[in-house]
């Protein structure tokens, strides 16, 4: 079931809800009654299962241990380069 996020256009409480697809959307504050709008959210992906798929490749590693160099061109490990990889 998918988690929506709301913001009341009032006080500014954001709040989550788990609700199904074919669901109403809520419109009505928990906090103060007014009136919310449902947020635009990036989501969490989805996670592809295989008995083929080794931790290592699901995994992503950083470039740079195995080439010395990130996709960015960056000197220094992913996870703090620039592009955020």
């Amino acid at each position: 079931m998918p988690t929506y996020e709301y913001a009341c256009s009032h006080c500014g409480t954001h709040f989550e809800r788990q609700q199904g697809m074919k669901d109403a959307p809520i419109k009505v504050c928990p906090e103060c009654g007014a009136e919310v709008q449902r947020l635009v959210s990036g989501g969490s992906g989805f996670i592809m299962k295989s008995s083929g798929v080794s931790m290592r490749d699901s995994a992503k590693s950083c470039s740079f241990e195995e080439t010395g160099k990130t996709c960015c061109g960056a000197n220094r490990k992913c996870g703090q380069s620039p592009c955020g990889d």
